[in-house]
C-alpha cells in the first residue's frame, strides 16, 4: 500500500516513499527500504508541531535524540517511562556528522533559498520572516498532540524536547536495529495546542513541501559516503 519510487536524487541512488501516518506504519516503511531496498541511509521529513516555547512555525528541528513519548511499561520491574523492553534504552541518537550536515542544509535553505522558493504571498500570509533551525530532542506517538494540556505534560515530563510528531523514533529504532544511520529533520507547523488543525493542511502544500525538498538537495550536496 505504498509507492517506491527508484532513482537518481541530486547524484544519489535514492528511494522515494510516503512512509504514512503513525509509528507502526513508519516502522513498516523503514523495515522495507533497509531489507528490500538495502539502503544504507534513511532521511526522513515532515512536520512537527512545537513542545518548546520559543519555536515558531516553519522553524525547523533537526533530532539529534529521539524518544516514543507515548511508550512505558515502567509498571514491569527494572523498565523505565519511554524505554524500549529488550534494548535498554529510551532514546536513539543520530549520528553527530548527519545532525551537523542536515543543520548547516538547513540553515543555507532558510537564509539563501527561502525566499526564491516559496512564493512571497504565502510568506506574508504565514508570517514567515526569519525561520530558525535548532537541533534537539523529537518526540514521538501514535497521536496528533493539539491540546494544552497534553503539550503542558510534555514540557513536564521531557524537558529538552523540541518538538513532536507521530514517526520519528520509530524510524530511529528500525535503523539502531539494523545498525544504519537516521537523520529526521522536522518543520514545525504549528503549536501543538488548539490551533493546530487550523493551518496544517495548507502548510504542509504550500510550505513544507518546499522546505522538505530544498533542505534535503542542499543535505544531499555536501553528503559524502565517509559521512555515513
Amino acid at each position: 500500500m505504498r509507492e517506491y519510487i527508484e532513482g537518481s536524487l541530486y547524484g544519489f541512488d535514492s528511494v522515494l516513499v510516503f512512509s504514512r501516518w503513525g509509528k507502526v506504519a513508519a516502522a513498516s516503511t523503514a523495515t522495507t527500504l533497509l531489507e528490500v531496498y538495502d539502503v544504507n541511509l534513511i532521511v526522513f521529513t515532515g512536520v512537527a508541531g512545537a513542545v518548546a516555547e520559543d519555536l515558531k512555525v516553519a522553524d525547523v528541528v533537526i533530532g539529534n535524540r529521539l524518544i516514543q513519548h507515548d511508550l512505558d511499561a515502567s509498571a514491569l520491574p527494572g523498565l523505565r517511562p519511554h524505554e524500549v523492553p529488550l534494548l535498554r534504552r529510551s532514546e536513539f541518537q543520530s549520528k553527530p556528522r548527519l545532525v551537523d550536515l542536515a543543520t548547516e542544509a538547513a540553515h543555507r535553505y532558510l537564509t539563501a533559498i527561502l525566499r526564491g522558493d516559496v512564493p512571497r504571498e504565502i510568506l506574508r500570509e504565514f508570517v514567515l520572516s526569519h525561520p530558525k533551525v535548532r537541533c534537539g530532542l523529537v518526540l514521538s506517538g501514535d497521536q496528533f498532540v493539539a491540546d494544552p494540556e497534553t503539550l503542558a505534560r510534555l514540557r513536564i515530563d521531557l524537558p529538552d524536547a523540541q518538538c513532536v510528531e507521530m514517526e520519528g523514533a520509530a524510524i530511529a529504532q528500525v535503523c539502531y536495529e539494523h545498525s544504519v544511520p537516521a537523520v529526521v529533520i522536522r518543520t514545525i507547523s504549528d503549536k501543538a495546542d488548539h490551533s493546530a488543525v487550523i493551518d496544517f493542511p495548507r502548510f504542509v502544500d504550500e510550505v513544507a513541501s518546499h522546505f522538505s525538498r530544498g533542505i534535503v538537495r542542499e543535505f544531499l550536496a555536501q553528503l559524502t559516503a565517509k559521512d555515513y
